[in-house]
């Protein structure tokens, strides 16, 4: 056993060591087992060797898991993976917030056609999908389709005499990097033979905020619409990884809360767990393709368009339920804090 300060700081970093188990267990046994590491180690040693931290650590975390018991594990995988699709759809959602939800008015979106079309551009802009990117359930949300917030506008072109697709292609990426637009790509579909007339040209950029997609197929034409926020990915990822772990904290802790209580108290629980699962549920699952797809740029399903994440929340009645889901949830917090009836002691006779 060491002495002197080397004792000291060896018993310290112990102690550090020991938080690995729960509180009730070092408070009982905290002491013995350090008195029991200080024996058995060498003179002069300062420093606890690298295989008893391993067995402090293993043995302190499988003390923590007994304690919370299956069913809290249970209860927080099922919490992550709802938390973390909730925090996808609220990370996306609060960026697109300053958004304006219309597509470009018709003098701007006539402008910036006129920066991107080779030759002529028509002077109307056509609106369509005001509410939504490519998301067809976004009317059915409680506030009237605001659940997805950009629309586009389309402009008309004219196609250059004798100009293939490959020229106007040309043509269209010299005109946009002239005028300032940004990431600019072409992509090509072919439906045939190289020479053959069916094929499908876009050119994609970005400027100012605004998304441009011409398109010839064969007839000519452009849609502005908003492209998709500055930090919008991050958001998203962020509040997913954040409701992960928040949502599988309060799991753990209610769920080891609810411990204290009665075979009574712990049935109701279990039902409020599955009254959250059942009314959250279903956005969630609903958000799973809708993130999906958006994280791996699948965004071509009403053509070319920002990435969504947060579509299940607007299907039909998720939105409500999701809501109502708030209600066992805020039951399940006041059943923890609720204080344990204290068992009334009767007096023995002698």
């Amino acid at each position: 056993m060491p002495d002197g300060a080397p004792a000291e700081h060896l018993a310290r970093r112990y102690r550090r060591w020991l938080s690995a188990y729960p509180r009730t267990y070092r408070r009982e046994r905290a002491e013995e087992i350090l008195a029991t590491l200080l024996d058995a180690a060498d003179p002069g040693r300062s420093r606890p060797a690298a295989r008893e931290v391993a067995v402090l650590v293993r043995h302190g975390l499988g003390r923590r898991v007994a304690e919370f018991g299956r069913r809290a594990f249970v209860v927080a995988a099922f919490a992550a993976v709802l938390g973390g699709l909730s925090g996808i759809a609220l990370g996306s959602w609060l960026a697109w917030r300053s958004v304006d939800p219309l597509a470009p008015d018709k003098a701007t979106a006539v402008s910036l056609a006129r920066t991107v079309l080779p030759g002529q551009a028509g002077d109307k802009a056509y609106h369509y999908g005001r509410h939504t990117f490519w998301n067809p359930y976004s009317r059915n949300t409680l506030h009237g389709g605001t659940g997805v917030r950009a629309g586009r506008a389309h402009v008309d072109g004219i196609v250059p005499q004798n100009a293939g697709y490959q020229e106007v292609a040309a043509a269209v990426q010299e005109r946009m990097r002239a005028h300032g637009w940004h990431h600019v790509r072409t992509t090509v579909e072919r439906y045939g033979p190289e020479t053959s007339s069916t094929t499908t040209v876009e050119v994609v950029g970005t400027r100012a905020g605004y998304l441009a997609v011409v398109r010839m197929d064969p007839a000519l034409g452009v849609d502005v619409m908003w492209a998709e926020p500055r930090g919008h990915l991050a958001a998203t990822v962020a509040g997913g990884v954040t409701g992960a772990l928040l949502a599988a904290l309060l799991g753990l802790y209610t769920a080891k809360r609810m411990r204290r209580y009665g075979p009574a108290a712990q049935r109701t629980y279990s039902r409020l767990c599955v009254a959250t699962l059942l009314m959250l549920g279903p956005a969630c699952l609903g958000n799973i393709p809708t993130s999906t797809g958006s994280l791996l740029a699948n965004t071509h399903r009403n053509g070319t368009g920002p990435s969504v994440y947060w579509g299940g929340f607007v299907i039909y009645g998720a939105e409500p339920l999701a809501i109502l889901s708030l209600a066992p949830i805020l039951a399940i917090l006041v059943g923890c804090v609720w204080p344990r009836p204290s068992t009334a002691r009767t007096p023995t006779t002698v």
